[in-house]
């Protein structure tokens, strides 16, 4: 199992296109998560941080996706 570190560092390299694809998706997840979905942060506590996890992936990559795609 490869282990990742704060140190371990990607750049994207996403036309237009599939960035903004990327985001339509990534939003509609949460979209569907978050407002639609049936998540009870209380009931559900086992998965909080899955739940967490995506949402960090989910800002990460729209502060990204603003900064570099975003017009």
């Amino acid at each position: 199992m490869m282990k990742i570190t704060q140190k371990s560092k990607k750049t994207l390299d996403l036309s237009p296109t599939e960035a903004n694809a990327l985001m339509v998706m990534i939003e509609s997840e949460m979209e569907t998560v978050f407002v639609y979905g049936d998540y009870d942060p209380i009931a559900d506590w086992e998965f909080a941080d899955l739940y967490a996890y995506k949402l960090l992936a989910y800002k990460k990559y729209k502060e990204w996706y603003m900064e570099t795609h975003d017009a």
